[in-house]
């Protein structure tokens, strides 16, 4: 029931977040999100985001003079729906540029379609090394997760962790988190002493946590979305197991918070964008958001604005809207000051970013020095 009325409200939001930018005669872009199913949250943050950077530079008097429509399409989070619904997009001619999707296996399955219609592919959120330099059109905004990677590895190695073991989401994300980290903890001089696979759709992890637990690793990272997140943190709890747990940034969510509860105290993770201590290129944009969905951004809803953004500005950079052209100016790209930090395209379409140190204490995210 819960589930049922959360996504109720998500599509509401939805809707109302995509009629800020409607208009005739227009740039139309597609934005490709998860506005249902267990990735929803995610979705709406999008929406709300890229909504409100389109309807930012319409009231500057848009993009070479015209206005920009923003064409949402729901992918679910399911790679086949996203497929479908790039065919769907390339089949318009009036739709210019996508930009999404939010995981990694829609992004790889939309990937060729786009790639086929030499039409602009920019994930605000697809982390995956293989992703951005599979095709000439795709870009990502968030970087890859061997930058994340080396990140989280340096943190735990700095912690004292010494032996970790590693349970991630069976899926090209997953696997790629899981490699990311892997390889830099072990060129540190650390040892990975367990790897362990879950599918998706799994709720019950007591059986890979006990198995980990045997192992008798110093930490555990774990590959996941929010949801699954608190409820491998949940089970590790019931198991009576006193582990520090690392998580990349996608359990950054209030979500992960309110479900995971007591359970979530004490885990680390990583943000480029955090409300609480906004840079001044993020305060203007979280004024806004707040004043219209009367709620802060998350981290992924700041990447969406930014990805919308930087397509926009290679767009003005290009002077017309000529695909191959826009491209050439995306890739140019450089020290572009967005809301989720700084974005410098490297000769593959992945961003080079910086991240923030967050724990959990007292039910909320803090700063880590």
């Amino acid at each position: 029931m819960k589930k049922t009325v959360s996504m109720a409200m998500a599509l509401g939001l939805a809707v109302s977040a995509a009629s800020l930018c409607m208009a005739e005669d227009t740039i139309k872009i597609a934005l490709t999100a998860p506005m249902t199913g267990n990735m929803a949250q995610y979705g709406e943050s999008f929406d709300n985001s890229v909504s409100l950077a389109c309807k930012q530079w319409n009231e500057k008097g848009g993009v070479l003079g015209q206005q920009v429509e923003v064409v949402l399409e729901d992918t679910a989070g399911d790679p086949a729906q996203a497929a479908t619904v790039a065919q769907k997009i390339v089949s318009d001619k009036d739709i210019f540029a996508e930009v999404g999707d939010f995981n990694t296996a829609c992004c790889l399955a939309a990937q060729p379609i786009y790639a086929g219609a030499e039409m602009l592919q920019v994930s605000p959120t697809c982390s995956a090394v293989n992703f951005a330099v599979g095709s000439e059109w795709s870009f990502e905004c968030l970087g890859t997760q061997d930058v994340q990677g080396e990140f989280m590895a340096q943190w735990a190695y700095d912690n004292g962790a010494r032996k970790v073991a590693v349970l991630y989401l069976n899926s090209d994300w997953g696997i790629s988190v899981d490699n990311g980290f892997a390889n830099a903890f072990k060129a540190l001089g650390g040892e990975i002493i367990i790897e362990e696979p879950y599918n998706d759709g799994e709720t019950d992890f007591s059986a890979a946590l006990t198995k980990i637990r045997d192992t008798e690793p110093d930490a555990l990272y774990v590959a996941c979305y929010y949801n699954d997140g608190a409820a491998i943190n949940i089970q590790k709890d019931n198991l009576g197991w006193d582990i520090p747990v690392y998580h990349p940034g996608t359990v950054y969510s209030s979500d992960f918070l309110s479900i995971g509860g007591e359970a979530v105290e004490g885990v680390y993770t990583n943000v480029g964008f955090y409300p609480n201590d906004p840079t001044p290129e993020a305060a203007d944009f979280i004024e806004e958001y707040n004043a219209l969905f009367d709620k802060d951004p998350d981290y992924y809803g700041a990447c969406a604005y930014d990805a919308f953004n930087v397509l926009m500005e290679a767009i003005e950079a290009a002077g017309e809207l000529d695909s191959a052209k826009v491209r050439d100016a995306l890739a140019a790209t450089a020290d572009y000051e967005g809301v989720s930090g700084s974005i410098t395209f490297d000769e593959n379409g992945d961003a080079h970013k910086s991240y923030i140190k967050l724990t959990v204490e007292n039910g909320e995210y803090v700063v880590v020095e």
